[in-house]
């Protein structure tokens, strides 16, 4: 019984430990693929001012992996131009993905892509 008392420790210990990663330092134009998180379900990122300008493929939180992170963010609302904290999560790839234009940013459209992501605050 001690045994399993202990390893239920460690599990908690572990799982509160990657719930409060800390977030990494992004630029504007990185992106799941160029940070190479294509592995992780979710993970932290720290957004930069002025990120208006990257390319975005995806709308309504659905976005393929090469896109950047804090743009989407942006298009999304998660952040303002202001930067800040975003929570990425991965998902899987679609078949395609729309495009739109909201909080100054223009997302483009494209066909299936193998992952995706969604970000939150």
């Amino acid at each position: 019984m001690r045994h399993a008392n202990l390893f239920v420790l460690v599990v908690v210990f572990l799982v509160s430990i990657s719930a409060c990663a800390k977030p990494i330092n992004v630029s504007c134009t990185d992106s799941v693929n160029s940070l190479q998180k294509l592995r992780e379900k979710s993970f932290p990122v720290n957004c930069p001012v002025n990120c208006t300008n990257g390319a975005v493929w995806g709308t309504n939180n659905l976005f393929t992996t090469d896109s950047a992170i804090c743009v989407a963010a942006i298009h999304e609302g998660v952040v303002t131009a202001e930067g800040g904290m975003v929570k990425v999560k991965l998902l899987p790839g679609q078949a395609s993905y729309g495009a739109g234009s909201k909080n100054g940013v223009a997302t483009r459209s494209w066909d299936s892509y193998g992952s995706s992501f969604s970000v939150s605050k």
